[in-house]
């Protein structure tokens, strides 16, 4: 017995979940990267910073050219009513409001320990420091972000 084809809606919330999914693996990778070459010393990271600036933006866009064909010849169009339906659905809505709310309070409240960790068990200095705290608080965001929204939407 066939199954019926889902529907357009139906595809592009599988799209929309796949896509969140290739972003949190993007933040992730992309964190721990800018992370690692913040904290190394100065002159370690000549062959592996330059490996990494040309692999990393050719894995992405191999990453987003495969999630492009998983909508199987049909586009993301704003302007459709499945879209619309979509974005303005409130449960949608709801979760990433909750999302945001937990995110923030997790990049606040991590404050505190990286500065700790980052003033007292490494030798950088104070540019360096902030650099790190940055990246390392941008990446913890939008990771919460990204994870408690898929755990948020999930069915």
């Amino acid at each position: 017995m066939s199954q019926p084809a889902p529907a357009q809606s139906e595809l592009l919330l599988r799209f929309s979940r796949r896509s969140m999914m290739a972003m949190l693996f993007v933040v992730i990778a992309l964190g721990a990267v800018g992370l690692t070459l913040i904290v190394s010393p100065e002159g370690a990271v000549g062959k592996q910073a330059n490996l990494m600036s040309w692999l990393i933006p050719v894995g992405i866009v191999i990453l987003v050219a495969a999630l492009q064909t998983s909508l199987h010849r049909q586009r993301w169009d704003p302007r459709s009513p499945e879209v619309k339906a979509i974005m303005r659905d409130e449960w949608r809505q709801t979760n990433m409001n909750r999302a945001t709310r937990a995110a923030m309070i997790v990049a606040l409240v991590a404050q505190w320990p990286l500065a700790l960790t980052f003033g007292f068990l490494t030798k950088l200095p104070p540019p360096r420091m902030a650099m790190a705290m940055a990246a390392s608080t941008m990446t913890l965001g939008l990771t919460t972000l990204i994870a408690l929204f898929l755990f948020f939407d999930r069915e």
